[in-house]
C-alpha cells in the first residue's frame, strides 16, 4: 500500500525532541574532537646506507656534533642524542661540551681532540636544506551522524529525525616547514664511513619537541640497522 503524505507535518514528540538534540550535541562532540586532533609531524628518514662489506665495529663512545648555527637547537639535539644513546649502551658525548665553536677550531686541532678523545665513532648530523610545503587540511563529517534509535518502528517519527542529522565539511590551507638533515658516522680508527642518511623534519619552533623527535628517529635506526646496540 502506498505511503500517502500528509497535509501537515506531525508534530515532534518528546522522544523525537530528545533524538534531535542528542544529534546535534553528537554533531558539536564531533566537531571539536577533530579540531583537537594533532596533525602528524615529526622525523622522517627518507633514505640511508649502512657498511655491509665488512663487519661492523663496535662502538661504545661516540662523538655527536650538530653542525648548526642555532645553538640552542645544536645543544638540545645532543642532549638528546646522549640520553638515547646510553640506553643503548653507548657512551654519546656531546661536541658542545668538549668542543669550541666552528670558526676557533683547525682541523688539525679537531683530529687531535678526537684522537685524544679515544672516540670509537664520530656522528655528524648537519641540516641541508629548507622548503615550504602548503597542504590542504580537510575536517569534514561524512554522511549522517549515526545515534542508537528509539522511534525507528514508526515512519513519521523517524522522518523528521531524519531531517535532523547534521553534515559538516570545511578544510583551511596548512602552510609547514621542512628541514632535510643529512647524518654521516665515521669510524675514527680508518675514518672511514659507517653509516648514511637523510631526514625530512617538520621545523617547529619548540626546540626540545624538535630535538627529541629527530633523536628518537636516529637512534631508532641505529638499532634496527645494527649500528648499535648489539651483543
Amino acid at each position: 500500500m502506498p505511503f500517502n503524505l500528509p497535509e501537515s507535518e506531525q508534530p515532534l514528540t518528546r522522544a523525537m525532541r530528545i533524538y534531535a538534540i542528542r544529534t546535534r550535541l553528537l554533531f558539536l562532540v564531533s566537531i571539536l574532537a577533530l579540531s583537537a586532533v594533532p596533525l602528524q609531524a615529526g622525523t622522517k628518514i627518507i633514505h640511508r646506507w649502512v657498511l655491509t662489506d665488512q663487519p661492523m665495529p663496535k662502538l661504545y663512545k661516540v662523538l655527536v656534533i650538530g653542525v648548526m648555527e642555532n645553538y640552542l637547537i645544536r645543544q638540545e639535539l645532543e642532549d638528546e642524542m646522549e640520553r638515547l644513546l646510553a640506553k643503548s649502551g653507548v657512551h654519546g658525548i656531546r661536541s658542545h661540551m668538549v668542543l669550541p665553536p666552528r670558526n676557533e677550531l683547525m682541523e688539525g686541532e679537531l683530529k687531535e681532540r678526537i684522537k685524544e678523545g679515544d672516540y670509537d665513532g664520530v656522528l655528524v648530523i648537519r641540516p641541508k636544506a629548507m622548503r615550504k610545503e602548503t597542504k590542504e587540511v580537510v575536517t569534514s563529517l561524512a554522511g549522517p551522524l549515526y545515534v542508537p534509535p528509539t522511534a525507528y518502528s514508526n515512519f513519521w517519527p523517524y522522518w523528521n529525525m531524519a531531517w535532523g542529522q547534521g553534515y559538516a565539511s570545511s578544510s583551511y590551507m596548512k602552510e609547514d616547514t621542512y628541514v632535510s638533515t643529512e647524518f654521516n658516522l665515521y669510524n675514527t680508527k680508518d675514518e672511514k664511513l659507517l653509516w648514511s642518511g637523510e631526514t625530512d623534519t617538520v621545523y617547529t619552533k619548540d626546540f626540545g619537541k624538535l630535538a627529541r623527535e629527530y633523536a628518537k628517529a636516529l637512534v631508532k635506526q641505529l638499532r634496527k640497522d645494527k649500528v648499535i646496540g648489539t651483543k
